[in-house]
C-alpha cells in the first residue's frame, strides 16, 4: 500500500500519445488535491487533451486516459484507465475521518475490508479502532483498566500474567503497526 502521507497524484498521459511514442511530451503529474471531485478532474483532463491536440496533433485525438504512475493513495485504486469517483469518495472519507492516515493504512493492511468499498471500510474502522499501544500486553492492561479495576503495582495485580491475558484477548482483536482494532 502506498502511504497516504504523500499527496495523492497520478501521472497522466493518453493512449494516442503512447501509441505515437510521445506519451511524455504532454504527460505530467497531476495533484489530485487540486480538484474538488472526480467531475472537476475529468473536465481538466478533457481540456488538457484538447490543448495537446491543438499544440501537437496526432493521427487520432487524445481521448483515452492512460495513467502510468500513482502515489499517495492505496494500490487497490491503481488502474491504467481508472475511474476517479471511488477514489475521490475514499479521499473525502479520509479527510472527514477523525483518524490519522497511519491508522487508516494500518487497518487497510489487515485486509479484512476492501478499501475500494469505501463506506463499509470506513464504517468498520470507525467502529473497531481501539488505540495505539506498544505491545499486546500494554493493550491487555489498558483493556483491564477500562473495566474499572484499578491496576496497581501491588499484589495481586503485580502477579497478573499480562502475556497470557494479551494472548487470550487478541482472539477478538487485530494489531497492525501498533494500532489495535476490535474484530467486528
Amino acid at each position: 500500500m502506498t502511504t497516504s502521507t504523500t499527496t495523492p497524484q497520478i501521472f497522466l498521459t493518453d493512449y494516442a500519445s503512447y501509441n505515437n511514442g510521445t506519451q511524455f511530451e504532454f504527460g505530467h503529474w497531476v495533484d489530485l488535491t487540486g480538484f474538488s471531485d472526480a467531475d472537476e478532474l475529468n473536465e481538466y483532463i478533457i481540456n488538457h487533451f484538447a490543448e495537446c491536440d491543438k499544440e501537437s496533433p496526432l493521427d487520432s485525438p487524445r481521448e483515452e486516459i492512460m495513467i502510468t504512475d500513482y502515489e499517495g493513495f492505496p494500490e487497490a485504486f491503481y488502474s491504467e484507465s481508472m475511474s476517479f469517483d471511488a477514489l475521490y469518495n475514499y479521499l473525502e472519507r479520509c479527510e472527514s475521518c477523525d483518524l490519522d492516515n497511519e491508522i487508516i493504512e494500518a487497518f487497510a493492511s489487515l485486509g479484512n475490508y476492501k478499501v475500494t468499498d469505501t463506506d463499509k471500510f470506513f464504517d468498520a474502522i470507525e467502529e473497531s479502532y481501539c488505540g495505539e499501544f506498544s505491545s499486546d500486553e500494554d493493550f491487555a492492561q489498558d483493556m483491564a483498566e477500562q473495566t474499572g479495576v484499578e491496576i496497581s503495582n501491588t499484589w495481586p495485580h503485580n502477579c497478573i500474567d499480562w502475556e497470557r491475558a494479551a494472548r487470550d484477548l487478541m482472539y477478538d482483536y487485530y494489531e497492525s503497526n501498533g494500532y489495535y482494532f476490535r474484530s467486528i
